[in-house]
């Protein structure tokens, strides 16, 4: 087993965002230069390295966090989190129907990204009034 396969081995890198897992691929290639190289001490310290990387981010993003936190973080009104829960953009970690809207955060990289097209005032106001007449 080449060093590099150990970082393989421990996981892929599902479920990280797109730029830490092609960090991590670029830096996998690069151990597989420094193996050729004769640099085997180098490539154990960095996949031992990438390892505790992986996991890390993994554990983080693994979190699940309330609805103030998610709006804190993403710079957004917790009405607009809970609007994403219902709609199905966020997916829903509560343990009972009832009780208390819990998200992952790796989850909140959707809602992230640059809102596209512009600020629909009379949607809005539909999606209101059609709650309060529930």
């Amino acid at each position: 087993m080449r060093p590099t396969d150990a970082v393989n081995d421990a996981g892929n890198s599902a479920g990280l965002p797109v730029w830490l897992a092609t960090f991590i691929r670029d830096a996998e290639r690069e151990n597989e230069t420094l193996t050729e190289n004769g640099a085997a001490h180098a490539v154990a310290a960095r996949v031992a390295l990438l390892n505790r990387l992986r996991a890390s981010a993994k554990e983080y993003l693994d979190t699940e966090i309330t609805v103030e936190e998610a709006a804190a973080l993403l710079g957004r009104h917790p009405e607009t989190i809970r609007r994403a829960v219902r709609n199905g953009s966020l997916p829903d970690g509560r343990a009972k129907a009832r009780g208390n809207i819990r998200i992952r955060r790796g989850a909140l990289e959707a809602l992230a990204t640059p809102r596209r097209g512009t600020y629909d005032p009379i949607a809005d106001a539909q999606d209101i009034a059609q709650r309060r007449s529930k």
